[in-house]
């Protein structure tokens, strides 16, 4: 089928052995790689239609239209496996595109039951220890209302023989199914989905994938002090590429399958 040929980047926590190791000193370093096609698989996380920050949302819509839409295509072209990973209430949306894959085996103890189950729940006298996102006023004011409308983008629509994979069971399954296991990531939010999921790139890479982002197919969730630079992108995009794996440009993946012949 044909090799992707691209250049890929990471950020080396390191320096040479005449070099005093000082964080001063670290840099981003670029190298070719190529890679089967049908080795290839181009995981699309959270492209959702709806978010209850409406300023992110419509900075992800415009980088699914202006660079992950395009990915997408070129992957087709090229006969690269497309997998949607848009969690879990969202794939079981899209049944036809579901995954056969053995039953998801019941986690073993790990050792104690503690906490206790009634502050693990925040219940009772632990309620007062509830997480941020319970603090008044939580987030409940904006998501309440979108609930059930939440759904893959309309930018973005599965083929016929596409999978939609709701967590990392099925997307091991599939991926070893496939013969898969350079994985390119797009998607949504870098610092919290693309890199937390459970199908996410943290996750994946403890079955030892070799994993790369689509650097600008992809956005944070910034702060107010933040949002002007994407500093919280670029700290996400500096883990991935420092702990996890490698990024790359769309232009250059773009340009990498439609050279496939």
């Amino acid at each position: 089928m044909g090799n992707l040929n691209f250049p890929i980047r990471y950020f080396q926590d390191s320096t040479p052995a005449d070099v005093p190791c000082r964080e001063s000193s670290f840099v981003r370093r670029e190298f070719d790689v190529s890679l089967p096609v049908e080795r290839v698989a181009l995981i699309l996380v959270d492209l959702w239609n709806v978010h209850f920050i409406e300023s992110w949302i419509e900075r992800a819509e415009r980088i699914t239209l202006e660079c992950v839409v395009p990915a997408i295509e070129a992957a087709r072209r090229a006969g690269i496996t497309v997998i949607h990973a848009p969690s879990p209430p969202v794939a079981d949306k899209s049944p036809k595109h579901r995954p056969t894959v053995p039953p998801r085996p019941a986690m073993p103890s790990s050792g104690p039951s503690f906490p206790p189950q009634e502050f693990r729940g925040r219940q009772g006298e632990f309620a007062r220890f509830i997480g941020p996102r319970d603090q008044p006023p939580g987030i409940g004011n904006h998501w309440n209302p979108l609930a059930g409308k939440l759904d893959i983008t309309p930018h973005v629509t599965p083929l016929d023989g596409e999978i939609v994979i709701s967590d990392k069971w099925e997307l091991h399954h599939v991926l070893a199914e496939l013969g898969a296991y350079h994985l390119v990531y797009a998607g949504f939010a870098t610092n919290w989905c693309l890199l937390g999921r459970d199908y996410g790139i943290r996750s994946m890479s403890q079955f030892g994938y070799h994993l790369m982002a689509l650097r600008d197919a992809t956005t944070g969730v910034e702060f107010p002090d933040t949002l002007e630079h994407n500093w919280v992108t670029e700290v996400g995009i500096r883990e991935i590429e420092q702990q996890y794996g490698f990024t790359a440009s769309t232009a250059d993946f773009i340009r990498a399958c439609d050279g496939v012949g």
